[in-house]
């Protein structure tokens, strides 16, 4: 099932009744049809939607925030590919004999696809959990962003939206922020699974956070990039970088990727096949560069280079000047790709839909090696201590050499992987579209 069309769900599930349908989003499009401006938070009522479905072992004991202003960390995974530069993909030794330390069976979500009855399960793109003092959160195409005990797999805590949560989370200030595809990004109290506060972004929300500086900054399906107040939800500024044609491909508009931000800038790409950078204090465009087809993958900023990578249409990994946007090099795929790219060291890895991963040379797009998988992959590469972690469309993980992309081992999980793993003190964390999450450790 393609991914593109996978936010038509959200319409058609409006007519299994009202159950399907009580979503504040779709209240609020009803009674306005004019967007605001400023989108104003929403405080957390302390009652209702706002409360956690679950709660077992009471608050989780969180540490004093020690991160400053920011979700950056090198022992912990604060957000989707661990900095705002998209750089950092967890912490070994990753295992040689893999085996699963605990998995937990996600609760699954009922709707129509299509009119015909679909159950959507597990985690989905781009999916990755992040990790605070022992703690795993994230969220799942079944609705619910879960707690877990990262050393047993036990449910703390459990949420349930009004529909999937596709976004990757990202932690500050012991807050977890993430968006949903009921169009709502809230902000919850990691220690108990509170909303504090929401923000209706009028339109689907894959596009995961960050924090900088002590601002967030997030993109959305509705054309726009955002910079909040996190401790508020308070709008600072909102620009308007577009993808909204209605061409053919249905729940996929605007900006889904995860913006990164660095040295006062901004950059994020869109459906219209353009990437942005943006002056991150006042939203005001800086330059624009062509990748000619809708652009998912986020960028990955390295150097005085910012990587981004296209779907089918020109399935191309880009590398662009940071200073005006100048292309520098492009490598094409066979197909189009999802998935993030990964750089480490003088190496960028990429998985591609046409079932391979690539590694290719990041200062000059020269392919190092790849290797064929079993099937497809949209899932983004984990890099850590010379070996490359990978999801597969054949629910295989896959773990490669990061020099050679021989195939070091493969572990069956069952169901399509699309999701990013993360690897924290030697455990994989990682959700499959069958509807289980894992722990995977040395066996």
């Amino acid at each position: 099932m393609h991914r593109r069309r996978f936010l038509l769900t959200a319409g058609a599930a409006l007519a299994l009744g009202p159950t399907l349908a009580t979503s504040d989003a779709f209240a609020r499009r009803k009674k306005k049809k004019k967007k605001p401006d400023v989108d104003e938070p929403v405080k957390g009522t302390g009652k209702g939607s706002d409360m956690p479905e679950e709660v077992n072992g009471g608050p989780i004991p969180l540490g004093p925030w020690r991160y400053g202003k920011s979700s950056t960390a090198t022992d912990a995974m604060l957000m989707f590919r661990g900095n705002p530069t998209h750089t950092f993909y967890g912490t070994g030794p990753v295992p040689t004999k893999p085996k699963v330390r605990w998995k937990h069976r996600m609760i699954d979500y009922d709707a129509l696809y299509y009119g015909t009855p679909h159950v959507w399960k597990g985690t989905g793109w781009t999916g990755q959990a992040g990790y605070l003092d022992g703690y795993v959160f994230v969220g799942s195409q079944g609705r619910n962003l879960y707690a877990f005990e990262a050393a047993t797999g036990k449910v703390r805590w459990r949420y349930q939206a009004g529909r999937m949560f596709k976004s990757s989370l990202c932690i500050y200030e012991n807050r977890l922020y993430i968006g949903n595809v009921d169009d709502w990004l809230r902000c919850f109290d990691a220690k108990t699974g509170e909303v504090l506060w929401r923000v209706n972004t009028h339109h689907d929300l894959d596009s995961s956070p960050c924090v900088v500086d002590g601002r967030l900054y997030i993109a959305g399906e509705n054309g726009y990039a955002r910079c909040l107040d996190p401790m508020t939800g308070e709008q600072i500024w909102k620009a308007f970088v577009g993808g909204l044609n209605r061409g053919p491909k249905p729940g996929s508009y605007g900006s889904e990727t995860s913006p990164a931000v660095v040295d006062g800038e901004l950059y994020t790409a869109t459906y219209d096949g353009e990437l942005f950078n943006l002056d991150i204090e006042t939203g005001k465009k800086r330059w624009i560069a062509k990748t000619h087809e809708d652009t998912d993958a986020s960028p990955v900023v390295s150097g005085d280079y910012v990587y981004v990578a296209a779907e089918e249409k020109a399935p191309y990994v880009y590398c662009f000047s940071r200073k005006d946007g100048k292309e520098i090099w492009k490598m094409k795929g066979r197909r189009g790709f999802w998935s993030t790219p990964a750089i480490v060291g003088d190496t960028l890895t990429i998985g591609g839909d046409d079932s391979r991963v690539y590694a290719v040379d990041k200062m000059t797009g020269k392919e190092k090696w790849t290797t064929k998988l079993g099937a497809q992959t949209w899932s983004s590469p984990a890099v850590v201590d010379d070996k490359v972690v990978i999801g597969c469309f054949d629910g295989n993980l896959y773990c490669l050499d990061h020099k050679t992309g021989k195939e070091v081992w493969k572990l069956k999980l069952g169901g399509r992987i699309h999701s990013t793993p993360i690897i924290m003190k030697g455990v994989i964390y990682i959700g499959t579209g069958d509807g289980e999450f894992y722990a995977i450790e040395q066996g």
